[in-house]
């Protein structure tokens, strides 16, 4: 037998999966008894969803069509499997799991591990783990936290922020900061290795020689003002009384190098657009999350005024 911590995992995550709206399968005929160590028993039925699948998803003739409903992909004993219920269940899961789980290939292994899910679940409900008090706190969570997210979102639909035009512009106007990109810089000069010659170079520099005749000149990518993480750096690169072309006044640590070179580029700081699609998300959450919050707080008034609560 499966050890108890895993088994009411399973249980509780096949619970959690029926509040998706999946209606939780796996194999054409009932599980069988697990003997021995682990659940090796009841490995072999993992073959005949398999089957059940590629015959009536991928083509085929399906296996003891009798043992299944018209239209079943497969079965453990009264729990059966439809395959809309896959199709259905896609654009409830994650970007990952959508993606693993796309096409008919993918299809059969939601399935499979569907059928796995519910054998383990089986067995837990044989084993009595189905009664056990912290399974049932843990429905009862879940089952508030589903009632609470359909109630928010019936009470505040995404789609009406995302609409509502006058509060994501005033949204974007009030936190214009973040929508900001600072000011970058960038830089270009020679590396060292040895403090001496760098500090020969940084003199032949400030007195006016082509920054070329050095030695190989690199460029920096252009960054956003960071003193904490470039402590020996930024302070001097972003000096306000620095121009494009000026001289670094001092020789700066890149790395493991030393760097005597000369401000390279300035770009200005920018605003992002209101349109941008990441700038536009954000927005409809900054709208979004104090009407969330104030519809659950007007839930849970409501719940209170219908099911008070006396001290003992």
């Amino acid at each position: 037998m499966a050890p108890k911590w895993w088994t009411m995992l399973v249980h509780l995550a096949r619970f959690r999966l029926g509040l998706r709206g999946i209606t939780i399968v796996a194999v054409n005929r009932r599980a069988p008894k697990a003997s021995g160590p682990g659940l090796r028993s009841v490995r072999p039925s993992r073959r005949g969803a398999q089957a059940a699948l590629a015959a009536a998803v991928l083509g085929g003739c399906p296996a003891d069509p009798e043992t299944l409903p018209k239209g079943a992909l497969a079965r453990v004993g009264d729990r059966v499997f439809y395959e809309e219920d896959l199709v259905a269940t896609l654009p409830e899961l994650g970007p990952y799991a959508q993606a693993r789980f796309a096409g008919r290939e993918g299809m059969l292994v939601m399935l499979e591990a569907l059928v796995d899910a519910e054998l383990l679940a089986q067995e837990a409900d044989r084993a009595g783990l189905g009664d056990d008090p912290r399974i049932e706190w843990e429905r009862l969570v879940e089952v508030a936290a589903a009632y609470m997210r359909a109630e928010i979102e019936r009470r505040v639909p995404l789609e009406s922020v995302a609409n509502d035009t006058a509060a994501l512009e005033e949204a974007y106007r009030s936190h214009i900061d973040e929508f900001t990109i600072p000011e970058r810089r960038g830089a270009e000069g020679v590396l060292f290795r040895r403090l001496p010659e760098a500090e020969r170079a940084h003199a032949a520099l400030l007195e006016g020689a082509p920054l070329e005749s050095l030695g190989e000149v690199v460029q920096t990518a252009l960054q956003t003002r960071d003193d904490a993480q470039y402590p020996a750096f930024h302070p001097v690169l972003f000096r306000e009384d620095l121009e494009v072309g000026d001289p670094l006044p001092h020789i700066v640590s890149v790395g493991d190098r030393l760097l005597v070179g000369r401000l390279d580029r300035v770009v200005p700081p920018e605003v992002r657009p209101m349109d941008d699609p990441d700038v536009r998300e954000r927005l409809v959450e900054i709208v979004r999350g104090p009407r969330v919050e104030a519809a659950r707080a007007e839930i849970l008034r409501e719940l209170a005024e219908r099911f008070p609560v006396e001290a003992p």
